[in-house]
C-alpha cells in the first residue's frame, strides 16, 4: 500500500512539475486560464509531495509495528499508525476492511480523543474518514507485519478479553475488600453494643449475692440479644425476671433497653411490687415510649418473680412465658405455673395481668426461661426441640449443682444444635431458694 501510495503520489507530483514548468516557458504570455493551471498544479505538487514525503519516511521507518501486552496496543503499523491504545480505553474487538486489506477494528470508548491529539493534518483527517467510515478510529492491518490477519485478530482479542476479565478480577476484589471493611466497621459498632448491653445486666455474681445460688445459661444469636434477664432488690424484695423482646440482634437489643428501663422505674420509681402490677406498668411505659403513633408494634414476653427474703412469700406473673419448679418431696418433680396468653406491649382487648403467690420449700429451683432454648432445630433430624424434652431433660439434673446444671444445658444445646444455626436468643435462669 505504501508502495502504491509513493509511485501515486511521485507520479502526480512529477505530472504537476512538468505541467508548471510548461506554464513557465509558455511565450503566449500570461492569461487567467494559464494563472488557474499554475496555481491547481502547485496544490496537488504540495499535496501529493507531501504524500510522497510521508510514504517514503514511513517506507523506511525501521521501528517495531506493533506491541501488544497486558496494557494494551503501541500501534507503529500501516499508512497512520494509531499509536497507544490502553485496555480501559476499547470498547470492543472487531474486524473491518481498507480498501482491499483486512484489518482489527478497535472499537474506543471516545473516538475524538483519539483523533485530536494527532499533530499531523493528514493523520487526524485520515482517522477522522476512517471513523466516519467505519464507526473507530483505530483500524490495524496485518499488511507489512509477520502475522497472518487471523493470528493477528486472534492474539488482540485474546489479550482484550484477559485484561476485561483481570479488570473485572480487580474490581471484584476492591469491592471485597470494601464490603470487608464496612463488615468489619459494622461488627466494631455492634460489638461496642454488646459491651454496653452487657454493662446494662446485673452481673451473675451480683445475682448470686441476692438470690444465692443460681446459673444464667445466656446465648445471644448475633452478638448482642433481644432477650435479657433482670434482677433488682428494694428493701426486703428482691425482684427477678427474664424478658424476651420481639426479634434478636440490633432491633431486639434496642426494644430490650427500653424494656429494662421500664422494669427499673416499675420498682423504684413507682414501687410497685406485685409483679402483675409490674407488668402492667411495664406495658404501659412501653406504649408511651414506642406506640403513642401506632408504627412501633414491637413488645415483650417476661417471667417476673418477686421474693420476701424476710416473709419467704414468692409472687410470680407471665406474660406468655412460664415458670418451672423443680421440687424434692417423695418423688422428684417439676411444677409448671402457666402464664397469660398476651404479650407486654400494644394488643387489643387488653387485660390486667394475673398475678401468683407461690409457697416456697426450701431447696426448690426456680427455672425462668425464653423460647429460644426449646425452639432450637437439631438432634441429627432438624426437628424442634420442644418444651416436652427441654422439661426432661431439667428433670435429668436431679441432684446436680447449679454450676453442672449449666455445663450440661450449654453441651446438650451444642451436640443438638451440630452444624445447624442458632435460631434465637437463648436465655435460661436457674435459682435455689436456700433459705
Amino acid at each position: 500500500m505504501l508502495m502504491f501510495i509513493l509511485l501515486l503520489s511521485s507520479f502526480i507530483s512529477y505530472e504537476s512539475m512538468r505541467s508548471i514548468y510548461q506554464n513557465v516557458i509558455d511565450e503566449s504570455g500570461i492569461s487567467f486560464q494559464l494563472l488557474f493551471n499554475s496555481v491547481f498544479d502547485i496544490a496537488f505538487l504540495v499535496v501529493f509531495g507531501t504524500v510522497a514525503g510521508f510514504a517514503i519516511k514511513r517506507w523506511f521507518d525501521k521501528g517495531f509495528g506493533l506491541v501488544i501486552n497486558r496494557d494494551g496496543i503501541i500501534d507503529n503499523s500501516g499508512i497512520v499508525p494509531s499509536g497507544t491504545i490502553l485496555w480501559s480505553e476499547v470498547e470492543e474487538i472487531n474486524t473491518s476492511k481498507i480498501i482491499f486489506s483486512d484489518c482489527v477494528q478497535v472499537k474506543v470508548h471516545h473516538p475524538q480523543k483519539f483523533i485530536l491529539r494527532e499533530g499531523n493534518l493528514f493523520n487526524r483527517v485520515w482517522m477522522w474518514l476512517e471513523n466516519r467510515r467505519s464507526g473507530s478510529p483505530v483500524n490495524i492491518s496485518s499488511s507489512g507485519l509477520q502475522i497472518k490477519f487471523k493470528e493477528l485478530f486472534s492474539i488482540v482479542q485474546q489479550q482484550y478479553l484477559s485484561s476485561q476479565v483481570e479488570t473485572r478480577t480487580l474490581d471484584l476484589r476492591r469491592e471485597k475488600d470494601e464490603i470487608l471493611e464496612e463488615k468489619n466497621e459494622l461488627l466494631d459498632s455492634i460489638n461496642y453494643a454488646k459491651r454496653i448491653q452487657t454493662a446494662l445486666l446485673p452481673s451473675h455474681a451480683l445475682i448470686e449475692q441476692k438470690l444465692g445460688e443460681s446459673f444464667i445459661l445466656f446465648l445471644p444469636k448475633d452478638i448482642v440479644s433481644g432477650d435479657f434477664y433482670w434482677a433488682e432488690t428494694v428493701n426486703e424484695w428482691m425482684f427477678f425476671a427474664v424478658c424476651d423482646c420481639t426479634g434478636h440482634g440490633v432491633p431486639g437489643a434496642l426494644i430490650s433497653i427500653v424494656c429494662n428501663n421500664a422494669l427499673n422505674r416499675a420498682v423504684k420509681e413507682y414501687g410497685i411490687i406485685r409483679p402483675s402490677e409490674i407488668l402492667d406498668k411495664v406495658a404501659e411505659l412501653m406504649l408511651e415510649s414506642l406506640g403513642m403513633n401506632h408504627e412501633v408494634k414491637d413488645g415483650m414476653d417476661a417471667s417476673v418473680c418477686a421474693f420476701n427474703k424476710n416473709t419467704r412469700e414468692l409472687y410470680w406473673a407471665g406474660a406468655n412465658l412460664p415458670l418451672w419448679i423443680a421440687r424434692e418431696t417423695a418423688f422428684y418433680e417439676l411444677l409448671e405455673f402457666k402464664p397469660d396468653k398476651q404479650p407486654i406491649g400494644e394488643v387489643e382487648n387488653r387485660y390486667t395481668y394475673h398475678n401468683h403467690k407461690i409457697e416456697i420449700k426450701k431447696g426448690d429451683i426456680l427455672y425462668l426461661f425464653s423460647d429460644g432454648y426449646a425452639d432450637q432445630f437439631g438432634g441429627g433430624h432438624e426437628k424442634k426441640l420442644t418444651r416436652k424434652k427441654f422439661k426432661e431433660l431439667l428433670m435429668e439434673q436431679r441432684g446436680k449443682s447449679l454450676a453442672d446444671q449449666h455445663t450440661n444445658l450449654l453441651s446438650f444445646h451444642t451436640t443438638y444444635k451440630g452444624t445447624i444455626d442458632q435460631i434465637d436468643d437463648i436465655l435460661v435462669m436457674g435459682i435455689r431458694i436456700e433459705h
